[in-house]
């Protein structure tokens, strides 16, 4: 199976797959360290693929479910779309099995379930979503968004994670920068983050990506964007439930972009595409870029 997408097509993906109703999901049990049963939903590839690529998608601090029976809508998205361009998606939930709801609203030095757990879990699913016999074991990627994201930084920074692409939303890269030796993601990185995010703020990243001295380590950021930039029906506003590390007391600002989201789902497809199309090659690019700036957004 080719996995190769031209600009125009890149583009037609990103401005009209966003409204793609989810594909259906099966629930899918697998083991966890510590004798916990994660629970995941798994999208297969479309009727009669075999040999496909693979994606693993990481929730937020927030968890995978709204509500009982209500996925939140960036990761069923988010599989939606993959699944249309032929991936069979893994959704791993690493709260529901262990009795958490979310852990937003805790300091990240107390959450129950931290960045460490959580790669943990994901390489329990990397290797479930291996053995699948209709998945190329050889084309396995992995996305995230915000702890989710930071436990793909995690996950990364492994000998061997058995994944050739990763894809981190608006991680936090700051704990990365404390690490004893340089860090070096094990495959192609690309952390996509919003300029203005008081959350995770975006210089650590452009630190950890300066210092890493990989090409295969990128970040593109986007000018007046804050955090959950990709969450859509969020509007632009404070949460002050959230602890700010950086400046406690304050909240954090999270909300919506179209324009952020609409040109960061056109670099995930063609990022993955690079790295998981065994057919094609692609020149380098800087490792760092600033991307156009989206229609302004106020500050609530």
């Amino acid at each position: 199976m080719r996995l190769w997408f031209s600009p125009v097509l890149l583009v037609l993906l990103s401005a009209f797959l966003l409204t793609t109703s989810p594909a259906r999901a099966n629930r899918v049990e697998i083991p966890g360290v510590g004798g916990v049963t994660l629970t995941a939903e798994y999208t297969p590839p479309p009727s009669g693929n075999t040999n496909a690529p693979g994606m693993l998608l990481l929730h937020d601090c927030s968890g995978l479910w709204i509500k009982p029976g209500v996925m939140a809508a960036r990761p069923a998205r988010m599989a939606g779309l993959l699944q249309e361009l032929g991936y069979g998606v893994l959704m791993v939930d690493s709260f529901g099995p262990r009795g958490v709801h979310e852990v937003c609203t805790t300091p990240s030095h107390d959450r129950p379930v931290n960045v460490q757990r959580r790669a943990e879990d994901a390489q329990r699913a990397i290797n479930w979503l291996k053995a699948r016999k209709e998945i190329d074991s050889s084309r396995i990627a992995v996305l995230g968004w915000s702890q989710g994201a930071t436990t793909v930084l995690s996950l990364m920074n492994s000998d061997n994670p058995g994944v050739r692409a990763a894809v981190a939303f608006y991680p936090s890269c700051a704990p990365f920068l404390k690490l004893s030796q340089r860090y070096q993601p094990a495959a192609p990185t690309l952390v996509l983050a919003g300029e203005a995010d008081d959350w995770t703020p975006v210089e650590p990243c452009r630190d950890l990506v300066a210092r890493s001295g990989m090409d295969t380590f990128r970040l593109v950021s986007y000018p007046d964007v804050f955090h959950d930039f990709d969450d859509p029906g969020v509007e632009v506003h404070v949460r002050k439930d959230i602890p700010n590390e950086q400046h406690p007391g304050q909240g954090v600002t999270v909300g919506y972009n179209q324009a952020a989201t609409d040109d960061a789902y056109r670099r995930v497809f063609k990022w993955c595409s690079r790295w998981l199309d065994p057919f094609h090659t692609y020149p380098y690019e800087q490792r760092t870029s600033r991307a156009p700036a989206p229609t302004p957004v106020k500050r609530q």
